[in-house]
């Protein structure tokens, strides 16, 4: 029983000290997306986007629909599904021209700071928004 007491108190104390010392207690994943987003702009190369984020784990792919309206046949750009994101595989797509409509990628920091970046068909930004986050549900946005 002491044993196991002593080694909850070690526990402890090395947990605290990773707190304070480790940088956990300054760690701020809002500001450090805010940051994110404020670094990426349009024209940018997607490999230049993730060096000053990080890679995302999904992509999706931007479709090309067609659909009659009115009697009219329009064609939308839609997201397609989510796909895994591999860096060289990525690489591959855009170099075969499999993505002519580009693709988009969502970085999600925290519960109030997510945005969404789309890339053209070559893998440049073409805009960076803000994507919904449960803040924006619970309508506690900063």
């Amino acid at each position: 029983m002491k044993t196991l007491f002593k080694l909850i108190v070690a526990l402890g104390i090395l947990l605290t000290l990773a707190y304070y010392l480790g940088g956990v207690r300054g760690f701020d994943a809002s500001q450090q997306g805010r940051d994110a987003r404020a670094a990426i702009g349009p024209g940018m190369s997607w490999q230049q986007v993730f060096a000053a984020t990080r890679e995302p784990k999904k992509y999706r792919a931007i479709l090309k629909e067609t659909k009659k309206v009115g009697g009219q046949t329009q064609e939308f750009l839609v997201p397609g599904p989510e796909n895994k994101f591999r860096r060289e595989a990525l690489a591959a797509r855009l170099a075969e021209n499999s993505l002519p409509h580009g693709f988009l990628c969502t970085f999600r920091y925290s519960e109030s700071v997510a945005f969404t970046v789309t890339f053209d068909g070559g893998g440049n930004v073409v805009a960076v928004e803000d994507a919904a986050t449960m803040a924006d549900l619970l309508q506690t946005s900063e």
